[in-house]
């Protein structure tokens, strides 16, 4: 461990959570320098929704490299590019009736929000934004700003003209007063341009909101001219079920940000599906070196192509995801009578125990059995099932199994 020690900076986060040194993975499970194997239920962060060295793309990157294609070509026309832009429009945009255009901004979320808030204010020219209490944007200085919760990391920048409402789980008499009493009113006086939210809430706890609060929403920020940002970059790309978190709900997004597992195979890329009439960038107004991935283009085109010409993945992922609460409800009934919440959909799960200490109690017992898994939300008290949308029946179960003996040495 001397080099990590000795030359890596004291930011480093997941290495304390989990020491050991990593050498392969494949699918759900990775494996340490010495042969011992993990079985994943973080994934990247949700940047591996797919798996680890995803077969099927592993191959096309390998064909990719091998004949010389393109890697970086910033905005210019390609082949891969050509490729991936047909497939999301043919997939994903056309059947769900969004006329949206794509913009490639960069290799990370982050991005996706800094260009998404830059479009919002360019649009309206009003600057002040509204989000939401456990929201995660990332950590960028814009996108921190608009963060009103870290998971115990809380943001120390924060640019003003911004304004966290209350998460929303069940609608109640009085939410959407609120929310059309903050996007009617100035932040630090400024006018509120937009409002961004994650439909499922990763970082902030697992925690989907109420559908018809989201439906609501899109009617009031109508009415006052704001621009409706979906920040589906951990929940999106198949996560939940759908290819969207938010779908069915009537959230109608202006704008999407979109990236972790949208390349398939873990490469860093990002984009944003923009409403077509919003669409109003100068050339090269928004611009960034590594927002020509044709690696990633190549790898993504053909995740669309496996698998979602069909809607079986998502009835295979809301199946896991069914396993995944049986479990988890089970052990809040054994261990806590029932007390501990049990939140998500899909493949994107928590369980929210009595407090941050016992929840990384639980995860480094749950590290012990060969299990990786994390926290998230309020305090950090909620473990978090992040398990790649692939993984077998037979292995969540194991997983989950590993996850109940942890706390059951945990707080028996």
């Amino acid at each position: 461990m001397q080099p990590f020690e000795s030359f890596e900076s004291g930011v480093r986060y997941y290495c304390r959570r989990w020491p050991a040194v990593f050498a392969t993975a494949s699918g759900s499970t990775i494996t340490d320098e010495h042969g011992v194997e993990y079985l994943d239920f973080f994934a990247g962060a949700g940047a591996l929704s797919y798996g680890h060295n995803n077969p099927v793309l592993v191959e096309v990157a390998i064909d990719h490299l091998r004949h010389g294609k393109l890697l970086h070509s910033l905005d210019t026309f390609t082949e891969d590019k050509r490729r991936f832009l047909s497939a999301i429009h043919d997939l994903i945009l056309e059947p769900r009736q969004l006329d949206m255009v794509v913009q490639t901004v960069g290799p990370t979320g982050a991005t996706a929000v800094e260009a998404a808030l830059t479009l919002a204010q360019r649009v309206t020219g009003k600057r002040a934004v509204v989000g939401f209490a456990g929201g995660y944007h990332g950590m960028s200085y814009r996108a921190a700003s608009v963060s009103a919760s870290m998971a115990g990391r809380e943001t120390v920048a924060h640019l003003g003209a911004f304004v966290a409402l209350p998460f929303v789980e069940h609608m109640a008499e009085g939410d959407l007063d609120l929310l059309d009493q903050a996007l009617s009113s100035t932040i630090d006086g400024e006018q509120v341009g937009a409002i961004i939210i994650e439909p499922t809430q990763g970082e902030g706890g697992a925690r989907p909101f109420d559908p018809a609060y989201l439906g609501a929403l899109r009617k009031i920020a109508t009415a006052h001219d704001v621009v409706v940002i979906a920040d589906e970059v951990q929940a999106g790309v198949g996560r939940t079920g759908p290819f969207f978190s938010f779908e069915g709900s009537g959230l109608d997004p202006d704008i999407i940000c979109v990236s972790k597992s949208i390349s398939g195979l873990g490469l860093p890329m990002a984009l944003n599906l923009v409403r077509r009439s919003l669409d109003t960038w100068a050339p090269g107004e928004f611009t960034g070196t590594f927002r020509g991935n044709n690696l990633a283009f190549a790898t993504s085109a053909t995740m669309l192509d496996t698998y979602w010409t069909t809607a079986d993945q998502e009835k295979a992922t809301e199946e896991r995801g069914v396993l995944v609460r049986n479990h988890l409800c089970a052990i809040s009934e054994e261990f806590s009578g029932g007390k501990w919440q049990v939140r998500g959909s899909g493949m994107l799960s928590g369980l929210q125990v009595t407090s941050g200490d016992v929840a990384d109690a639980i995860c480094d017992a749950a590290f012990a059995d060969k299990l990786i898994v994390e926290t998230c939300g309020a305090g950090g008290a909620t473990i978090k099932v992040l398990a790649p949308i692939v993984t077998s029946m037979e292995q969540l179960a194991d997983g989950l199994t590993r996850l109940r003996s942890a706390v059951a040495s945990t707080v028996s």
